[in-house]
């Protein structure tokens, strides 16, 4: 391991552990995406449950 090995591993891990970035456009961008598609999909699952009881619930008819 050589000099600057040495040095510079020693300060990436006290700076990683004493302070978070903060998340840029892009990432922030992202979990909106993420927090809107998992709405949409939560939203999708409830109105199939609701079709669902409602086709159990009908009457059935024989043919």
């Amino acid at each position: 391991m050589g000099l600057f090995e040495r040095l510079t591993r020693g300060r990436t891990g006290r700076r990683a552990a004493g302070r978070r970035r903060a998340p840029s456009l892009r990432e922030r961008r992202a979990r909106l995406r993420t927090e809107r598609a998992e709405a949409k999909l939560l939203e999708t699952e409830a109105l199939i449950h609701q079709e669902a009881d409602r086709i159990r619930r009908s009457p059935r008819t024989s043919a």
